[in-house]
């Protein structure tokens, strides 16, 4: 198995043989170095900063575990001081992403890039797709190309060096314009966002595509269900390759190597820490907390322990691809994604795609939580190739009497599940917004 290439990158920036296990007290100078040289930047440019760090005494952190005893920065400080954590002129800003707020009425998210930090982000795009890649390949990419800097244009910019041709298709509307599109050309590789990806391997014209002809497919954006994986596998017979990004981040975290057992890290660029959600203590490999990450060599809106909201764990055992670098399980949703049903019970996305998507006819699916007399109320519109059999709204049903979630609230009546509804047309779709249970429980229910 052909080690990660993150493993050779990281090699070539600690210039250490890449063919040897990789010395981490040497990345673990480098990192601290650059932590060091971005708060005294931050310091010293970026006025919210400034503020936030007014009563600290500027010395540099004698070790990883000293940035411990700075504050968080959380998703409402964007909001609310976005132009006051910029760290350079807005003049110097290439890029400015617009992230609305969902479920709240508040402002808006704004991350700001240089022209630098897009260039690293590119330089990953083809560091991690890169071995996946042959000159004169071809890539559909199935995300947003609209304008210049979104990720698919980006994306799509970045892979021209390596020689390799990429056709921005954009959000999948239409599963059925990509199924032909798949069969009539030759695609070697897809991107795309994980349900809509499944929408075009469940089309009832997926088989005219040849079983051989893709070779990798990329998955971001969304939680990536074992299903997806599983179907790309059964009808493509190739690899389901996992990316981890998001805006904050510059779009880019950490991607799987061939043997999809977590994300290696964009390391010299971003340190990375898994902390109890409640307390904020850190907590140690292998426990399931909040990710949260240090931009090391960002200075156009540099970010200090950026909670996340998403839940992951860190592995520190070697991965079967040979490499001994650390790395990040999958993610196991985002902290507000998951719904209090009662009876001391937490339920989410994740936990409805892993039961819900095995079920080959499902497409997609809209989950709703109301409140009535007290109960919590789940109801499901699914969308799937059968239209509204009986059947497979019977099969939705058991499936979600057998999460244990929903099995424990059921009993404790804290919870009651009306019948199963197929929406009859197509869910809508969203490029932006990850997949969340809708909580409707603060509406006046009649």
């Amino acid at each position: 198995m052909q080690i990660s290439p993150l493993h050779t990158w990281i090699a070539a920036e600690l210039d250490q043989d890449p063919n040897s296990d990789l010395d981490l007290v040497a990345l673990r100078a480098l990192q601290l170095e650059r932590l060091n040289r971005t708060l005294a930047h931050a310091s010293a440019n970026s006025p919210f900063y400034q503020n936030r760090f007014q009563n600290r005494q500027r010395r540099p952190l004698d070790s990883l575990q000293g940035l411990t005893e700075l504050p968080f920065t959380s998703a409402d400080d964007l909001r609310q001081q976005g132009l006051q954590m910029l760290g350079v002129s807005q003049s110097a800003i290439e890029r400015v992403v617009t992230l609305e707020s969902s479920g709240t009425t508040g402002p808006a998210k704004r991350l700001y890039f240089t022209g630098e930090e897009l260039a690293r982000t590119q330089a990953f795009f083809r560091l991690g797709m890169g071995p996946y890649l042959d000159p004169g390949d071809r890539v559909l990419i199935l995300l947003p190309g609209e304008l210049p800097a979104s990720a698919g244009n980006l994306l799509a910019t970045a892979l021209q060096p390596l020689g390799v041709d990429c056709q921005i298709e954009g959000i999948v509307i239409d599963p059925g314009r990509c199924v032909t599109l798949l069969a009539e050309e030759d695609f070697d590789c897809v991107v795309g966002i994980p349900v809509q990806v499944l929408s075009v391997l469940r089309h009832p014209n997926v088989l005219t595509i040849p079983r051989d002809r893709i070779k990798s497919v990329f998955l971001t954006s969304d939680y990536v269900p074992s299903a997806l994986v599983k179907e790309i596998d059964k009808r493509w017979g190739c690899p389901a390759i996992n990316h981890y990004g998001m805006t904050e981040m510059a779009l880019t975290g950490g991607v799987e190597c061939r043997a999809l057992y977590g994300y290696h890290l964009r390391e010299p660029h971003l340190y990375f820490e898994v902390i109890d959600p409640v307390n904020g203590r850190t907590l140690p490999a292998g426990e399931t907390g909040e990710v949260v990450v240090t931009t090391l060599t960002r200075k156009g809106l540099p970010l200090i322990r950026y909670r996340t909201g998403d839940l992951a764990s860190l592995i520190d055992e070697p991965c079967p691809c040979g490499s001994n670098l650390p790395r990040l399980s999958k993610l196991q949703g985002r902290i507000a994604q998951r719904m209090n049903i009662g009876a001391g019970q937490q339920l989410g996305i994740p936990q409805l795609d892993e039961a819900l998507f095995a079920l080959p006819e499902l497409l997609n699916y809209e989950a709703v939580l109301t409140a009535k007399n007290g109960i919590n109320c789940l109801t499901l519109s699914i969308e799937s190739t059968t239209g509204a059999q009986q059947d497979l709204l019977a099969e939705v049903d058991g499936c979600l009497r057998d999460l244990p979630a929903i099995s424990t609230a059921l009993a404790a009546g804290t919870l009651c599940l009306p019948a199963t509804r197929s929406c009859g047309k197509p869910l809508p779709v969203s490029a932006t917004i990850k997949r969340s249970i809708i909580d409707r429980r603060k509406e006046q229910l009649p």
